[in-house]
């Protein structure tokens, strides 16, 4: 179904590691193990892989900037091992970057189940992904992340960003820019633009590298800072 699906797993639990291994060695995986540090550096390094199996608190990991650098460099499909059941805990991995994520204890189909369907999802809705300067804007996942940082934006926020990203060049007036957030330009407001813009920029500028983003053009029009 899969073909060979080349397979890091990343638990420095050597027993819970092996069982993975041997389980997914078994349905068309080639799996490659790192239980230390050192061999996560040597294998995802030198590597490309087609999944990647995390254990969330694996020794010499910050995970959710290693899921926001992955998700950069790779289309790896993800999934995080984790015995925490704190929602948001596991809502901020899924911002991260994660596909997915699978709670300890857990049986080895269940495992195999969330790869296939991270999977099929990622063939039936190929992942968009729009960049400028260090920010990432992953429309599929819905996700932002900048200077390797994932970015927690509201709705409107988001849809604000993936307008101007999608066309870096193009100046949008405010009425553009309210017709395309709030779906109609009739009641056109500028104070409601100029807020959610000014609300957008400063969270970029709170985590990004460069000094601008998005600028002011004209009058009452805004674009990406090229």
């Amino acid at each position: 179904m899969f073909g060979k699906q080349k397979t890091l797993i990343i638990d420095h639990n050597s027993e819970r590691n092996n069982r993975i291994k041997n389980y997914l060695d078994q349905d068309h995986f080639i799996c490659y193990q790192a239980k230390t540090l050192d061999e996560f550096n040597s294998l995802y390094t030198n590597n490309n892989y087609d999944c990647i199996i995390l254990e969330d608190v694996f020794p010499g990991i910050n995970t959710n900037k290693f899921l926001v650098k992955n998700r950069r460099n790779s289309q790896a499909i993800t999934i995080v091992v984790s015995d925490m059941l704190n929602e948001a805990y596991l809502e901020d991995l899924l911002d991260a970057g994660a596909d997915d994520y699978i709670v300890v204890p857990f049986s080895l189909t269940s495992l195999l189940r969330k790869i296939q369907d991270v999977y099929k999802m990622g063939v039936l809705r190929p992942r968009k992904i729009y960049r400028f300067k260090d920010i990432i804007l992953d429309d599929t996942a819905k996700t932002v992340s900048l200077n390797d940082h994932s970015v927690t934006l509201t709705k409107n926020e988001f849809k604000l960003l993936k307008m101007l990203m999608s066309h870096p060049y193009q100046p949008y007036t405010s009425t553009k820019i309210f017709e395309g957030i709030w779906g109609d330009s009739v009641y056109a407001d500028d104070q409601s633009v100029m807020n959610l813009v000014s609300s957008l920029i400063i969270k970029l500028n709170r985590t990004g590298s460069h000094e601008e983003y998005i600028r002011r053009f004209g009058a009452n029009s805004y674009k990406m800072a090229i």
